[in-house]
């Protein structure tokens, strides 16, 4: 069962294969990508019915059958992990949002009232938490990871914010497939089922044994940066160039923004 986890969660941060891609945004300029996404970003938290939100699901679901993205691949990566916990977040609006009564939850003489606005509220908290996830994970998903280190540098990120991003990103595998092999060795000596109290404690030493391989190796790999030169800086030779096909994008994102904002001022905004 642990293997199956490690190798799932293995085949879902692993996202180089999509930037070969012949897509749309994979052609588009890193850094204008980046603008874009982070406009729709933007005119996620600044709206606050669902439906504006719905017409940024809309483009994104476009831009993503456009870049050769398989549509469950990206469900599945932008639901999996933070939209669940902002679910879970928004759950007390179901009961503190006050207007028409829904239902009512009680036990022991404690009861608590659901209401509709609190359904809605929560319903659209969690909406916009999706948008914001599923906008970061198709600029991922369509941009090298080499070219997303480059587009950070040239925004004047912290040099120290670029490096652990990168060591973390290069190092996360390693340390996957590091797991996935002792849990692999750890089933293929079992025989019987173990106890559960067998099984926890033996879980927890495997844990322990890759916290110490992965401070050794950290030690290794920042010895060598250092004997190579390294001075801190991640330093790039390649040049980012903005094309007619770039200033297109950004436009129609730019329009598809614009669009977003007035339907949030519309009567169609009020659902």
């Amino acid at each position: 069962m642990l293997t199956s986890f490690l190798k799932t969660f293995q085949e879902l941060v692993y996202v180089e294969r999509f930037p070969a891609s012949k897509g749309v945004l994979q052609r588009i300029n890193p850094q204008v990508k980046l603008g874009c996404i982070v406009a729709f970003i933007l005119s996620a938290l600044a709206v606050r019915t669902i439906l504006p939100l719905a017409v940024l699901l809309v483009a994104l679901v476009i831009l993503c059958f456009l870049s050769k993205i398989p549509l469950k691949f990206f469900f599945v990566r932008a639901t999996v992990f933070i939209p669940i916990f902002a679910a879970a977040i928004a759950l007390p609006l179901l009961f503190i949002t006050p207007g028409r009564l829904l239902a009512e939850v009680g036990y022991a003489g404690l009861v608590a009232k659901v209401t509709i606005e609190g359904v809605y509220r929560a319903v659209q908290f969690t909406f916009r938490i999706w948008i914001c996830v599923a906008s970061l994970i198709l600029l991922v998903l369509t941009t090298k990871f080499s070219r997303l280190i480059q587009v950070m540098k040239s925004f004047k990120f912290p040099n120290v914010f670029i490096t652990m991003t990168a060591i973390t990103y290069r190092f996360i595998f390693l340390f996957i497939n590091e797991a996935y092999r002792m849990a692999l060795a750890k089933e293929s000596r079992t025989v019987v089922k173990e106890p559960r109290m067998r099984a926890i404690r033996a879980f927890a030493k495997m844990i322990a044994t890759l916290f110490i391989r992965s401070y050794e190796r950290g030690e290794r790999v920042y010895l060598a940066m250092i004997s190579r030169g390294y001075s801190g800086t991640v330093k790039s030779s390649s040049k980012m160039k903005i094309g007619l096909k770039d200033w297109f994008f950004a436009v129609a994102s730019m329009v598809v923004c614009l669009l977003v904002l007035s339907v949030e001022y519309l009567p169609l905004g009020g659902w």
